[in-house]
């Protein structure tokens, strides 16, 4: 058999078109990309701003214990109560415990004394409360 060179011959291929698509979809992945690092390094961030903020809380609930623990010998020794802390005529025992810009404020409601416990008392207020100060470092229009 003898094939003529014709038989032989093929169109070129137009790589044109094809060439566009697999541009396109290498810059698409290529933003992609980008958008998911900046959007993970802004997850990184907001979840060491949380554990910051965890870590202050467990530590001024840590110390609001201690002082409960203070005032609880001291109530059932019947003591003088600790430095600091107020005691009102009808009986209600403040307290405050400072850890760093936070501040837990206790707050004591003497009970009828019971069999079990002669100190009996109902905690009324576990408060924490933090110094907040905005974020400036923004030029912000003010609509004026």
């Amino acid at each position: 058999m003898m094939y003529a060179k014709r038989d032989f011959t093929h169109r070129p291929v137009r790589t044109g078109a094809l060439t566009l698509l697999i541009t396109a979809v290498v810059i698409c992945l290529a933003v992609l990309a980008v958008l998911a690092l900046a959007t993970a390094q802004a997850d990184l961030a907001m979840a060491e701003k949380s554990l910051s903020g965890l870590q202050k809380q467990a530590q001024i609930e840590s110390a609001g214990q201690g002082k409960l623990a203070e005032l609880d010998a001291a109530l059932k020794n019947g003591g003088s109560l600790p430095d600091g802390v107020l005691q009102s005529q009808d009986g209600t025992i403040e307290a405050e415990v400072s850890v760093e810009d936070s501040t837990l404020q206790i707050v004591l409601q003497p009970q009828d004394p019971q069999e079990q416990d002669q100190a009996a008392y109902r905690i009324t207020a576990w408060r924490i409360t933090s110094q907040w100060t905005p974020d400036q470092s923004l030029d912000l229009w003010n609509g004026m």
